[in-house]
């Protein structure tokens, strides 16, 4: 199999991350070695951030994990009141005497009322889910 420039291309991030196996790095080094062009554009890349170099006060490691914290629970609230505010216009009762009778009959502004709360409770949840998804969590 011939190498290309497009699967060293492809092998480069793992390379320039010190995270390649030893053939790779050999391949990688050959390629290169032959292809001078192309290494001078792989010396002009920018190295990866050492862990070491990378410093995050503690005090924003907390507040970024309470902010995500009170986030997962408003999600988890909004669901919650979601799905109850969705079904309740399908809520039934029973008695031996009236037989099944819906919880809402004698009030037909609740039903109404209630899928409203429900819509709103779905774009809060919406809302809060996209903005946990935004930061990757």
């Amino acid at each position: 199999m011939k190498i290309t420039r497009d699967v060293i291309t492809d092998l480069l991030p793992v390379y320039l991350a010190g995270e390649a196996s030893a053939d790779t790095n050999a391949l990688v080094e050959e390629f290169l070695a032959t292809h001078p062009d192309f290494a001078k554009l792989v010396a002009e890349q920018e190295q990866p951030l050492t862990p070491n170099s990378i410093h995050i006060p503690k005090e924003t490691e907390m507040q970024t994990l309470e902010k995500t914290k009170k986030l997962l629970w408003q999600r988890s609230m909004y669901m919650g009141f979601a799905i109850f505010f969705s079904l309740f216009p399908a809520s039934v009762r029973g008695s031996s005497e009236a037989g099944i009778r819906w919880m809402w009959e004698g009030t037909p502004i609740i039903p109404i009322v209630s899928v409203l709360i429900a819509i709103l409770m779905w774009v809060l949840y919406a809302r809060t889910n996209h903005t946990l998804n935004g930061s990757d969590l």
